[in-house]
């Protein structure tokens, strides 16, 4: 069954651009985020919608202030959708039923606007092209060393070109994007910065794996989105990614969640046995990685991934992986 989110129809003001910004409990990154936005120049004819998407608890004296804010645009609404359950792809997936532009962008709660810039030059990559369906962004400071660059591609969490995920659908290259100075096709996304025509994710779904740690959302919004044109990076589109740092108690359910989320991409993917290889093989070294680090509750975590991957009768939802 096709599960697609409603579009709002007959919407009188329809915007050139509707900017979302899923966040949980994290208000002095969003804010940061949002006083980004409100800095944007050369919007005089453009008219903006944000977005947010919350899976906590905002005080009203914080909306009311991004509000305010936000009217330092030429043309900008503000607007603030509550969820009830939880989880970082259904926030995606609602977001597509709350927008009204064609031109959706995403942006981490911990992401900041370099310059004034980001978003004229975005609407300008669009316009350059009618066959582009998605345009994502740079984070400033992403570098690889010639040793990081040669053990990831080792381990297969990168390849060998930065528009490319490696063969066990890792998207290490993106360690690769600050070298580049032209755009350039992709096959992926870094999440924290990306944006798509809305009629490009249409084949969208509430996928049951992705309700809680939602490993790899970007990459499979970029399959989705690629079936209906090119994807691009374009390196003059810059943000400071203020990455919170994860929880250690949590590494055993992130580790297992990487594993699986990977295994129902490589369904989705309709990929060849040698993929399915290529992910033990990564995940294998990462065990090793977080053993010699000792953090033995990501080790769990892996092993207990790779038995998923392993065991093809775990695949319950072959549903979804159908056209």
């Amino acid at each position: 069954m096709k599960l697609t989110p409603e579009i709002p129809k007959g919407d009188p003001h329809m915007h050139d651009v509707s900017i979302v910004i899923p966040t949980r409990n994290r208000i002095n990154d969003l804010t940061v985020c949002i006083e980004s936005i409100s800095k944007q120049t050369q919007l005089e004819n453009v008219s903006i919608e944000l977005w947010i998407v919350d899976d906590g608890e905002i005080p009203v004296e914080r909306l009311t202030y991004y509000r305010n804010i936000m009217n330092k645009l030429p043309q900008a609404e503000f607007r603030y959708h509550r969820k009830t359950n939880p989880g970082l792809w259904l926030s995606r997936y609602e977001s597509l039923g709350l927008v009204n532009a064609e031109i959706v962008l995403h942006l981490d709660d911990d992401a900041e606007l370099d310059d004034s810039l980001y978003i004229r030059r975005l609407l300008d990559t669009y316009a350059a092209d009618d066959s582009i369906v998605g345009v994502g962004g740079v984070a400033k400071g992403m570098r690889s060393s010639k040793p990081g660059r040669l053990f990831g591609m080792l381990t297969g969490q990168m390849s060998g070109s930065p528009g490319r995920l490696s063969p066990s659908m890792f998207a290490g290259s993106l360690f690769l994007w600050g070298e580049k100075e032209q755009v350039f096709e992709t096959d992926f996304f870094h999440g924290c910065n990306m944006s798509f025509r809305r009629s490009a994710l249409q084949d969208m779904k509430p996928y049951p794996w992705m309700t809680s740690y939602s490993i790899a959302e970007d990459i499979y919004l970029s399959h989705l989105a690629s079936r209906y044109g090119k994807l691009v990076i374009n390196p003059a589109m810059k943000i400071i990614h203020h990455e919170s740092p994860g929880s250690r108690d949590k590494a055993g359910v992130v580790a297992r969640a990487t594993a699986i989320n990977h295994y129902y991409l490589l369904n989705l993917r309709k990929a060849p046995p040698m993929n399915y290889a290529a992910l033990i093989w990564t995940l294998t070294c990462l065990t090793g990685k977080e053993t010699l680090k000792r953090n033995f509750k990501a080790v769990s975590g892996y092993a207990k991934g790779i038995l998923f991957v392993m065991n093809p009768r775990k695949n319950k939802y072959r549903e979804y992986m159908l056209d």
